[in-house]
């Protein structure tokens, strides 16, 4: 016997996009022994924190800039040629250094390798021109595109660009000439096909800045933009760039949108790794002027495009709080406060002043800061020396006065373990005052899971899928251990553990699918070990929010919403703030005799009108109806929903550009008193509302199947 679920479009009020919510069909009922699911709804035994829920963005591999690090030497870890971004030039201030010799920036073309005579350009001569990188001259960064030319005409492009049919895009650049001449652009084809010209004719010795609109009349993957130059003297090209006209202040509008209905309460910024090379001061000003740097964690070029100001306008959009992890390694104290002042302090102070000329005169008001990332371990392993308690200690004080001085309302993070020797944790807490203590979970079984000998896809789906639903355990042991090692100085007035990275790694996104509905029960599972422990959890934030296994992965042109995307989606419009107590009995999985096959846990809205039972079903083929008895609650009607999250098979994942394969489906059910039960399909998450009110225990119990 089959049944079909309905297939309504819900539109979340925090957003202008449509989620659908499409039906999953053909779920085989398997008669099996029925298990149990009790909660008590006048007993709380904890406070949901918004945090719970936050992300972590962090600067890697593409996540902000996108396509600018779509060259080869970042292919160690994944494909993306798109991030929050809209710019689609990479290199755009020729600062990235000319590896080949041709006198062209790295990125960029030189017009004899696009029309096959490459041979006659040697050292960056060819004929009566010249190319050179210019570090002595420049409008942004430090160092432009230069052209000499004698009587002379040529060109440089960028290509491999994709452009979409019937989308306008913007494009500008800075030019400066001594001599005489003219410039134009061209967009078009590998083929030269032209979709837009503009001439520039009106160039001088001070730099300008030139714009040029295009609307592309087909559809390529192999677009370029070629800048030319004609005359004689020295051309001088810098600031380039290109975007979709539809942009958001430079954001993609389809990342930025996808991003609302997520209601991201926290996002950790800049990142994990990346924080202790990153100096925050290359990221504000005039956007065209800031200088590239070079990262030596991720051995890539950032552009520093979008950098503070522009994070901030994205947390703004979205709705969400910010935490910022300050340059520990290769920063000071001194940093950290004048990055605090810019962007608490008011407009009359000095950095207010800087913040105020930049564009924002009002405070961002940012309360949660932490002093480095992982300090004792992993980053400052590989890539710096090793931190020892008796230096991050007294220096992480000194970083927390130094901030508080400025503003005393923040609260301050310190970094903790894991990664690396608990033993830190207690030694933290008895040699300084902290506000918040930071770690780190990958504690997914998949560590130890087979691959191939390149890393680019499963070799055993049974096992991954099998390995990633139990990870929630390891990572609930996990952190038991990092609560148990602060021992006695854990406080106990509030919660203060932070889980600033946590997610199931397993392989590089290179070729297989990056998540797959698994990692879905997974983060489900997280989810609701993080509320069991919500009076010592403050804070938890998914690794990552956009690209390198981001809950959201963005192409050039288009999005795939991950099955996680779906199960934090689910979690954010439907749980409480109020942690009930929930008592779960099933039998364990066919595939592990220790986990349980059935994982439940009940919250309350804060008005205290609807309860909320999330339920994952571990199968991988039964169809479970367990018994649910809710104790002191007085239903408000003889209804509940019902939003399930499933995919069309065990192994499923959304590609690019769709989302049918994984997704939530809604329904309702009716119910007599309160004792009743729920089919759950196999391999998924239901979350059951039950509107009503804290009452009598007295309720009639007669049971009825949830009706489709």
């Amino acid at each position: 016997m089959k049944h079909r679920i309905a297939c309504p479009v819900i539109r979340f009020a925090s957003s202008a996009i449509l989620v659908a919510i499409c039906a999953m069909s053909g779920y085989a009922r398997v008669a099996v022994a029925a298990p149990e699911i009790v909660v008590d709804a006048a007993k709380v035994t904890g406070r949901v924190h918004p945090y719970l829920f936050g992300q972590n963005l962090e600067y890697e591999y593409g996540t902000f800039s996108g396509n600018e690090q779509n060259g080869e030497q970042n292919r160690s870890h994944g494909t993306h040629t798109g991030g929050i971004w809209a710019e689609m030039l990479r290199d755009r201030k020729f600062e990235e250094g000319d590896l080949d010799k041709d006198g062209v920036a790295n990125a960029w073309d030189p017009e004899e390798r696009l029309f096959q005579h490459y041979w006659d350009l040697k050292g960056g001569v060819a004929g009566k021109h010249r190319y050179y990188i210019d570090d002595k001259v420049f409008y942004g960064g430090g160092a432009s595109q230069a052209i000499e030319v004698r009587d002379d005409h040529t060109s440089i492009a960028q290509v491999g660009l994709t452009f979409q049919k019937g989308r306008t895009y913007r494009f500008y650049v800075f030019l400066k000439l001594n001599g005489h001449g003219t410039a134009s652009v061209d967009f078009e084809d590998v083929n030269g096909t032209s979709y837009g010209h503009r001439e520039f004719s009106t160039l001088t010795a001070d730099w300008a800045k030139y714009t040029a609109d295009f609307t592309a009349s087909d559809e390529t993957t192999e677009g370029r933009v070629r800048i030319s130059v004609k005359g004689s003297g020295t051309f001088w090209i810098d600031s380039a760039s290109l975007m979709p006209a539809d942009n958001l202040r430079g954001m993609r509008r389809d990342v930025v949108e996808a991003m609302k209905p997520l209601r991201v309460p926290i996002i950790r910024y800049p990142g994990g790794c990346f924080a202790d090379a990153y100096h925050w001061e290359d990221g504000v000003g005039p956007r065209d002027q800031r200088p590239e740097r070079f990262d030596p964690i991720y051995n890539e070029w950032e552009p520093n495009d979008m950098g503070f100001d522009e994070f901030m306008d994205l947390a703004h959009e979205i709705g969400s709080d910010v935490q910022i992890t300050t340059d520990y390694l290769r920063g000071t104290p001194e940093e950290a406060a004048a990055w605090v002042e810019y962007a608490n302090a008011s407009a009359q102070s000095s950095e207010g002043r800087r913040r105020t000329r930049n564009g924002h005169t009002e405070p961002y008001g940012i309360k949660i800061w932490t002093v480095g990332n992982e300090a004792q371990s992993l980053c400052s392993g590989e890539y710096f020396p090793h931190t020892d308690i008796k230096d991050y200690a007294p220096r992480f004080t000194r970083y927390a006065a130094a901030m508080k001085r400025v503003d005393p309302s923040v609260k301050v993070m310190a970094a903790g373990a894991p990664p690396g020797p608990l033993k830190w944790n207690g030694d933290l807490f008895s040699m300084t005052n902290l506000d918040f203590l930071a770690t780190s979970d990958y504690s997914s079984r998949l560590h130890r899971n087979p691959r191939d000998e390149y890393d680019t896809h499963i070799v055993d789906t049974d096992e991954f899928y099998r390995q990633v639903v139990g990870s929630p355990q390891d990572f609930a042991a996990a952190l038991d251990d990092v609560i148990s090692s602060a021992g006695s100085r854990l406080p106990k007035d509030r919660p203060t553990i932070a889980v600033t990275e946590f997610q199931a790694w397993y392989v590089s996104e290179r070729n297989d699918a990056d998540y797959r509905l698994a990692d879905a029960l997974y983060l489900a599972g997280v989810f609701h070990e993080l509320m069991r422990r919500a009076d010592t959890v403050a804070i938890a934030e998914v690794e990552s929010l956009v690209n390198v296994q981001g809950i959201i992965e963005v192409s050039q042109t288009s999005l795939k919403l991950t099955p996680e995307y779906f199960a934090y989606l689910l979690y954010r419009h439907h749980s409480g703030s109020q942690v009930l107590s929930t008592q779960t009995q099933s039998s364990m999985a066919s595939f592990d005799a220790n986990l349980p096959v059935l994982d439940s846990q009940a919250t309350l809205s804060a008005d205290g009108r609807t309860l909320y039972l999330a339920v994952i079903n571990r199968s991988e083929t039964e169809v479970l109806t367990p018994r649910i008895r809710i104790r002191g609650w007085t239903s408000a009607s003889g209804f509940i929903k019902l939003f399930e999250l499933n995919g069309k098979s065990r192994d499923a994942a959304n590609p690019f550009g769709s989302s049918q394969d994984v997704n939530i489906t809604a329904r309702s059910a009716s119910i007599i008193g309160a004792t009743f039960s729920v089919s759950l399909p196999a391999h998924s998450v239901t979350v059951i509302e039950v509107p009503g009110k804290n009452g009598a225990r007295g309720w009639r119990t007669s049971e009825s199947t949830a009706r489709n």
